[in-house]
């Protein structure tokens, strides 16, 4: 049963490496790809090459759904949140700024190795509406 996000669904996010983002085209084919990520207000932030394909799924549909999972062969200790949402994408701006710093916060190795720069990358910001959790 899907609900709003959690804050203990947002803390798991917030702390998780790696999410893979889903998108999907006109026709309703579905795109998924890992990406860094970061979490504030209850907001997930990523940056992305201007170009992309996710981009451009986002700029048509402006939904977004992500994934997070902590997988262990034990099956002890596995934990994972889905959420969907409303997807925005930012070129320039305060919201560009504020995703790129978080990302640059998080990810230290991020503006030497893939910088964000306005006109090259944007800011994906998607505020989730339900989610899905498990943990066993």
């Amino acid at each position: 049963m899907t609900r709003r996000p959690s804050s203990a669904d947002l803390r798991f996010l917030a702390r998780e490496r790696v999410v893979r983002l889903a998108t999907a085209d006109r026709r309703g084919t579905p795109w998924v790809v890992p990406v860094c990520h970061a979490v504030e207000d209850g907001r997930i932030y990523v940056g992305t090459a201007a170009g992309g394909l996710k981009v451009e799924n986002i700029r048509r549909t402006g939904r977004a759904a992500l994934v997070a999972d902590r997988y262990r062969d034990s099956w002890r200790g596995l934990r994972g949140v889905a959420v969907t949402g409303r997807a925005q994408v930012f070129e320039r701006g305060p919201v560009f700024e504020r995703g790129v710093r978080l990302l640059y916060r998080k990810y230290r190795q991020y503006r030497r190795h893939a910088a964000l720069e306005p006109g090259e990358s944007v800011i994906v910001r998607v505020t989730p509406g339900r989610a899905l959790s498990w943990r066993f």
